[in-house]
């Protein structure tokens, strides 16, 4: 046991660790990235599923139905920062039903903006203008936000709560950042290549070591 942790080169165990890290928060983002991307344009259409990459301009927006907030508590003060609000979980229509749509801070301004545009468009007015252009994932949406989207759904859209029982898993589309997820995954790629090849060069280099420390031991006195 002793020969064998002797032969592990611990900084090369450290890369792998760190890789396998790396590609465990960033490999499906990575394929989903490298997915031929459908425009909002189209899931207006058809529709989107779980797994699916959409980018582009999105055209109509509706209501938020969640939102969050974020702040920092000072324990040793035990005294907390003002809230801010990080993300708003908007309805977006897609298909014959709606999904979730998440957008950060920075783009709170265009939403905003395309929501009233919409709803302006659909009582007669013009097609909306605002620019909300966004890179995204879709995924299933988590347990709290579905809760909250189930009641919107059924206090503001008519929804029974059989259909809505018949739309689950409600679903939620997310802006990533697609170009720093593939750096991560490439890191991570990279960290276990370059410690497997540590972990193989210790492992000769001290085995290496044993059997010449062994064929150097003198043997039996036979005389």
């Amino acid at each position: 046991m002793g020969n064998m942790m002797q032969k592990i080169s611990r900084a090369g165990l450290v890369l792998v660790l760190i890789g396998i890290g790396l590609l465990a928060i960033s490999l499906g983002d990575t394929a989903i990235s490298f997915r031929e991307p459908k425009s909002f344009e189209e899931i207006l259409e058809a529709g989107i599923q779980p797994g699916d990459h959409v980018s582009g301009q999105v055209p109509f927006l509706l209501d938020t139905f969640a939102s969050m907030q974020t702040w920092t508590e000072n324990t040793s003060t035990h005294s907390t920062t003002p809230k801010k609000t990080s993300s708003l979980y908007y309805v977006l229509p897609a298909g014959e039903y709606y999904v979730g749509l998440t957008v950060h801070a920075q783009d709170f301004s265009a939403a905003n903006d395309l929501v009233d545009q919409t709803y302006s468009y659909l009582n007669g007015g013009n097609a909306p203008t605002s620019e909300l252009t966004l890179d995204t994932r879709v995924v299933e949406m988590d347990e709290e936000l579905s809760a909250m989207f189930r009641d919107d759904l059924k206090e503001y859209y008519g929804y029974t709560d059989q259909e809505l029982n018949d739309l689950k898993p409600f679903l939620m589309v997310e802006p990533r950042g697609f170009t720093a997820i593939r750096v991560f995954c490439g890191a991570g790629v990279a960290a276990i290549l370059v410690g497997v090849i540590l972990l193989v060069m210790r492992w000769r280099k001290i085995s290496a070591q044993i059997r010449q420390s062994r064929e150097e031991m003198p043997g039996p006195d036979l005389d």
